[in-house]
């Protein structure tokens, strides 16, 4: 009875490493490069962060909506980050560019979140101010950073591939909040009261996690100071900019030049960050020059897009993406090893299974998935002071499953169960 028992076992698990190999193979054939899904699942009002907004005294809450490509298999997705333009001043994260970025990258095979960020009241509006907005907005960029490193098993984030994408203030908020540090911050975010440091804002839960990324794609961006770019702490980035911008110049000055001569601050814009980062040495940065267009030029009329001048500037961001992929991605992610560190035992498992990080840690998460990528059983996250966490899987079918696990070091891993 017991060699039968095997016998269908053993070919109950082939059938599921065949199985899985075809639903990954469907849609590995052109992700990250083509359209490999039809359909878009949209979830909105996802709570991210809470922080003062200038001018308030009390905790404004802040959302994200989450664009994911439907019936997705893999466990582990290249997420990008989309933050508005506005002036910090208005904007919003439904915004007709980023909903049409999070519909197309989806459909690519990325996951994209649009998030809020803070804004600053008109009436308050000042170079001061205006500053002390883009450093908050920057704040709240590294806030949704690490919001998904915390939960990445929940919404299937390959945290070492991580991007921002911004549109004007968006961007200005993207490029400061990877570049700038705490020891760098305009004196103007030191005013009572004190602005705090760039990646201690949003919830308690992620405030040990690193907000490092991959890359940024910086639509009409621009930053208070080039001299914060520097080779050590270098990420790259995709610049896009029209050479007749006069809201965050092509080349360097005040904003909105045209309109508040020199109350607003002055900004570099990507023509002088591109030439600083080529008297650094630095070549893995792409700079596209859109000659005699002006700010935000795919967009007219607020709320309607030039076709192609949109296609154009998403060709260059896809591109881009597809580029600065670390190993693996344009694979089979679920089939990534392991760290060497990982311990999973007993494999195959029947009743429990323990996950050893071969550390102590203040929080961990494990998640497990079936053979096309499903979600079936999450720990949450839990204290796992011996570096083990172990969690019941007698509830589940036979069959190949696989281990998805981070913890509050930045560590990230998969790995493969058997339960019987």
């Amino acid at each position: 009875m017991k060699n039968i028992a095997r016998f269908l076992l053993r070919t109950m698990l082939s059938a599921a490493v065949v199985l899985q190999f075809f639903c990954l193979s469907a849609q590995q054939a052109g992700r990250y490069l083509e359209p490999v899904f039809d359909r878009v699942l949209v979830t909105s009002e996802i709570k991210y962060s809470s922080a003062i907004r200038e001018g308030d005294d009390t905790p404004t809450l802040l959302y994200l909506d989450f664009y994911e490509p439907s019936g997705d298999t893999l466990g582990a997705r290249p997420l990008v980050i989309t933050v508005f333009g506005g002036a910090f001043v208005t904007g919003s994260r439904d915004y007709v560019d980023m909903v049409e970025y999070g519909h197309r990258l989806a459909k690519l095979g990325y996951v994209v979140a649009s998030v809020d960020y803070r804004l600053l009241p008109i009436l308050l509006l000042n170079s001061e101010s205006l500053i002390r907005a883009a450093y908050k907005g920057a704040q709240d960029v590294s806030s949704a950073i690490r919001f998904f490193k915390l939960h990445s098993s929940e919404y299937r984030i390959d945290t070492n591939n991580i991007f921002l994408l911004g549109n004007s203030a968006g961007s200005i908020a993207s490029i400061h909040e990877v570049f700038l540090n705490d020891d760098e911050r305009p004196v103007e975010t030191f005013s009572e009261p004190d602005a705090g440091p760039l990646h201690g804002e949003g919830f308690h839960d992620y405030a040990y996690i690193s907000p490092k990324v991959s890359g940024i794609v910086a639509h009409w961006g621009g930053v208070m100071d080039v001299n914060i770019i520097d080779p050590e702490e270098y990420v790259p980035i995709c610049m896009i900019h029209g050479t007749e911008d006069k809201v965050v110049p092509y080349d360097s000055g005040y904003c909105y030049s045209e309109y508040a001569a020199s109350l607003l601050p002055y900004m570099y814009g990507s023509h002088t960050i591109a030439a600083h980062l080529d008297n650094l040495g630095i070549s893995d940065y792409e700079f596209h020059p859109f000659e005699g267009l002006g700010h935000s030029f795919y967009i007219w009329g607020l709320a309607f897009l030039d076709e192609e001048k949109f296609n154009s500037c998403y060709e260059i961001t896809k591109n881009f993406l597809y580029d600065h992929l670390s190993a693996g991605n344009t694979e089979n992610i679920n089939a990534r090893p392991s760290a060497d560190r990982l311990h999973v035992f007993p494999n195959p498992a029947e009743d429990f299974v323990t996950v050893d990080l071969g550390s102590a840690n203040d929080a961990c998460n494990v998640s497990l998935h079936d053979h096309c990528g499903r979600m079936v059983k999450m720990s949450g996250t839990m204290p796992c002071s011996d570096g083990k966490i172990t969690f019941p899987v007698r509830d589940l079918p036979s069959g190949l499953y696989f281990l998805h696990i981070t913890d509050n070091k930045g560590f990230s891993a998969v790995s493969k169960l058997l339960v019987k």
